[in-house]
């Protein structure tokens, strides 16, 4: 099966849902030969992956996960990552703010490209991030938001690490994770590293049978609704699928990118907590933005200058703030 893929990847053909799950099973099962693993890994990059072999790989990742399904309707606001940009943490405190007002379980890992994962930022601050499936579930039900760190929910991953670890490029891993979320989340905002790849995750979350999902990927390159350019949107709400842009100038919004920089897990940190008491306008509106897309997607808000507005008073009002303080510790 392996041979038979490489070299329907060297010719540049697509694989077939049936071969995608057989060898990322093999791959994740840990039964695959390392040396082939990377051969793999590398041509499907080059090729440029399909929305089946996306969607096939993530049936593979969460066959072998540790998932839940929850029987609540949950909102994730998350990325590919690997924007290469450097910003502030934006769709954590994102989904923060969310959680004032419906369930959020918040998928993420230390960084890998960036000084500041998800967890990295959450742990500095001193939310708990290694909550097992049992505990995280209990905190998301009393607290309304609970972190899935990922590498406790996909133990097979550690079987692919070493290879692309050695590899040091872009993979399909890189794509998958925000399509694995362990707890199923009913409403979706993810960010997309590349504009290129957009229509193609859409496509794959469609083969997955995700419905309620934004994908999201701005002009200026950030996995992220950008306050510095034009954001294009890709939405699928109750079946009915919708292709737009968003301009941060409509809203007023307008920030330079280095606006809404960032730093280490620490520096990060303080920026939040600062966020949430009224400082750095640029990212109170970078966080309010983002969160406002998970709003409209999860039926809080059908408008999305009110779902801003909405937002952007959650952190004026300090509501945010002690939704953090709440989570904390």
């Amino acid at each position: 099966m392996i041979d038979t893929a490489i070299n329907k990847l060297n010719n540049k053909e697509d694989l077939d849902e049936k071969t995608v799950e057989g060898v990322f099973d093999l791959i994740l099962d840990g039964k695959m030969d390392e040396e082939k693993t990377a051969v793999l890994l590398k041509l499907l990059a080059q090729k440029k992956e399909s929305p089946i072999e996306i969607a096939f790989a993530a049936e593979s990742m969460r066959k072998h996960a540790d998932m839940l399904n929850t029987y609540m309707a949950l909102l994730d606001t998350c990325g590919t990552g690997g924007d290469g940009k450097a910003t502030f943490n934006i769709s954590t405190a994102a989904g923060i703010v969310c959680s004032v007002f419906v369930p959020v379980a918040k998928h993420g890992n230390r960084a890998v490209s960036s000084k500041s994962g998800s967890a990295d930022v959450l742990d500095a601050l001193g939310v708990k991030i290694d909550r097992k499936k049992d505990e995280a579930y209990s905190f998301l039900k009393d607290k309304n938001f609970t972190f899935l760190f990922a590498p406790f929910y996909h133990p097979a991953m550690k079987n692919v690490a070493p290879v692309r670890k050695k590899l040091g490029i872009r993979t399909i891993f890189n794509l998958l994770g925000p399509l694995c979320n362990p707890f199923n989340p009913s409403y979706q905002v993810i960010g997309v590293f590349r504009e290129e790849f957009l229509h193609t995750m859409f496509e794959a979350s469609a083969l997955l049978g995700m419905d309620d999902v934004i994908f999201v990927s701005s002009k200026d390159g950030l996995d992220e609704v950008s306050l510095s350019d034009v954001t294009v949107c890709y939405k699928r709400e109750r079946l009915n699928e919708e292709v737009f842009e968003f301009d941060p100038r409509e809203f007023g919004i307008y920030a330079d990118i280095k606006e809404i920089k960032g730093g280490d897990a620490k520096e990060n940190a303080k920026l939040m907590i600062e966020t949430f008491k009224g400082e750095h306008k640029s990212l109170q509106n970078a966080v309010a933005i983002n969160a406002a897309f998970g709003l409209v997607i999860s039926g809080v808000e059908s408008d999305l200058k009110k779902a801003f507005t909405l937002a952007k008073e959650t952190v004026e009002n300090g509501k945010a703030y002690e939704k953090l303080e709440e989570i904390r510790g």
